[in-house]
């Protein structure tokens, strides 16, 4: 009888200190603007709409990134956080942070990442090969 009393007296202050509502948490908002339109934005990458963004978006707090490119299937990796090209932002509380996105400006940068992990491909591939002709004359 002591257990169940227990029980019920856990369960009721549990209830009583729980979320009532997911938008319990407080929030902030970002407001996205760019000089092209029809660009898919990306938020964390989720895809969140195409410019222009009439409404400020609502975000949790915290740090999040926006992409203005969709997602690679070649390069799977880069879908589990931000990349280079990724603008960086911390949300506050009730606050709203304005972005202005510059498509040619990250089009570049998201270009010479290719290049990179193209080159780092290359002398990947050169050192496989090399193990491989050092294992052959070693035998």
């Amino acid at each position: 009888m002591l257990k169940k009393i227990l029980y019920l007296t856990f369960l009721i202050v549990t209830l009583a200190n729980s979320q009532s509502s997911i938008f319990d948490e407080p929030y902030g908002y970002v407001s996205i603007e760019s000089d092209s339109i029809n660009i898919p934005i990306y938020i964390d990458g989720d895809l969140i709409g195409h410019t222009p963004i009439q409404k400020p978006v609502p975000l949790i707090i915290g740090s999040h990134y926006i992409d203005i490119k969709p997602i690679s299937i070649s390069n799977p990796f880069t879908q589990q956080g931000a990349v280079s090209s990724s603008k960086n932002i911390y949300v506050f509380k009730n606050d709203t942070i304005s972005i202005v996105i510059n498509p040619y400006l990250l089009r570049k940068e998201s270009e010479s990442v290719i290049k990179e992990r193209r080159h780092s491909g290359y002398i990947g591939l050169a050192l496989g090969l090399l193990t491989l002709l050092q294992l052959w004359i070693i035998s």
